[in-house]
């Protein structure tokens, strides 16, 4: 009874991310399943949580200031703390409401363009559109966006580690009229 509650509480914490990350105190509402995908993980999904929650002001601001190579190692560099912040296993993706990868730490860094043809951070590569492929059909992702609450989890198999990851994405900015979405993920 205590650890249902326990989890319930929990799943609460993080359902609460969409009001955080939008600032309005509105009742929002997320994907019907996403109390079921929390209770399944809710150790792991409350350690990104809060690792992610108290950079989301910051991401927000460097995302929407990337115009050069400084300002994007800037972003880059939040996401690379909060990366490993989460630990040894974690993992930060930023993308644009559409869906283009705009960082993805599990991705190496090309800061003078060597690697065109390969996937790499650098503010060149995300606009060729190759930091790495476009996200918008990742679960977490996709439902940040599109349900109001703002928040989206997943677990699945990750296509640029080949490992089985828990992501948790929350949007940046409202609803509709949003910067992007990052997620937050570590390897079970």
């Amino acid at each position: 009874m205590i650890n249902s509650w326990r989890r319930s509480a929990a799943a609460a914490a993080v359902l609460s991310l969409g009001v955080l990350a939008t600032g309005t105190a509105q009742a929002q509402t997320c994907n019907p399943g996403i109390n079921a995908a929390f209770v399944a993980h809710a150790t792991q999904y409350t350690a990104l949580s809060n690792a992610l929650v108290p950079q989301l002001t910051g991401l927000n601001a460097s995302l929407a200031a990337v115009v050069d190579q400084a300002s994007y190692e800037a972003l880059l560099n939040q996401a690379r703390a909060l990366a490993t912040a989460i630990g040894s296993t974690g993992r930060v993706v930023v993308t644009l409401p559409d869906g283009t990868t705009v960082v993805d730490t599990a991705r190496p860094d090309d800061p003078t363009d060597e690697t065109p043809g390969a996937a790499a951070n650098s503010f060149q590569h995300f606009r060729d559109k190759k930091v790495n492929e476009n996200h918008n059909s990742r679960i977490a992702i996709f439902d940040a966006q599109e349900w109001p609450c703002g928040v989206g989890l997943e677990a699945k198999l990750s296509t640029s580690t080949g490992q089985r990851e828990l992501g948790l994405a929350v949007r940046l900015g409202v609803h509709l009229d949003s910067t992007g979405t990052v997620r937050a993920s570590l390897r079970e």
